[in-house]
């Protein structure tokens, strides 16, 4: 299933689609016609399957092509993006079609995107890749679990004001409706137990202190820029 919305024919019915796709990858009739029956059915558009998929909004489309895909019961699904440009129930009925294709009827996903929250939430094995070459190929726990590093983030009401400028080295302040996130890289309790101290002095009252990792975005974009700076030293 390739990017965008043009997977399948909105002229056509979800159904016809269904047909349509099934005789061209070679099923005959009655072999199409049960699995179009729980693919609809599953995906939440069995009672609108005689209308044009052109008068389905976006995220119906999505599910429409991913039947269309899904047709000839394959083991191996190739999605690209399929996720974009999809409101945000949308998004969550396909990622949660995903992970019950992956987890309940044994399917291997290969999924392309540059949503990387999805990639974190969905994926067993995670691939980077940069100006064609795989730069990282590891298992999302191993790969998250190289970039570990004791941060820590401290929530506090209002903002920091003169405050900010205080931060210990390394820090960043963000505020965030009505509050103030700090994140404290490479701290250890000595150094957190301290900040404490320092904000408890300004009277700034605390509403939270958690232990955080870097997500993958994060560790995305060290690889990538990790890389660039490799071939800047070596020209």
């Amino acid at each position: 299933m390739l990017e965008g919305s043009r997977n399948v024919y909105w002229p056509l019915t979800a159904w016809q689609n269904l047909m349509y796709f099934g005789r061209l990858k070679g099923l005959l009739g009655h072999e199409i016609r049960p699995r179009a029956e729980r693919l609809l059915a599953d995906l939440g558009l069995w009672q609108r399957r005689d209308e044009t998929v052109g008068s389905y909004s976006r995220g119906m489309q999505q599910k429409v092509a991913i039947a269309a895909a899904l047709i000839t019961d394959p083991p191996i699904l190739l999605l690209d993006e399929p996720t974009i440009g999809l409101d945000v129930e949308a998004a969550r009925t396909v990622k949660d079609w995903i992970a019950h294709l992956a987890a309940d009827e044994g399917k291997t996903i290969v999924l392309t995107t540059h949503q990387l929250g999805i990639v974190q939430e969905l994926a067993d094995r995670i691939a980077v890749i940069r100006d064609g070459m795989i730069i990282a190929d590891l298992r999302t726990g191993e790969l998250l679990s190289r970039f570990a590093e004791d941060r820590f983030e401290v929530r506090v009401a209002g903002l920091l004001n003169g405050f900010a400028d205080a931060l210990p080295a390394g820090a960043r302040a963000e505020a965030d409706a009505g509050s103030t996130r700090v994140t404290l890289r490479d701290a250890d309790q000595d150094r957190l137990h301290y900040f404490l101290e320092e904000l408890h002095a300004k009277n700034l009252r605390l509403l939270s202190v958690t232990q955080g990792q870097p997500d993958l975005e994060e560790i995305f974009l060290r690889l990538i820029h990790a890389g660039a700076a490799d071939k800047e030293s070596v020209a």
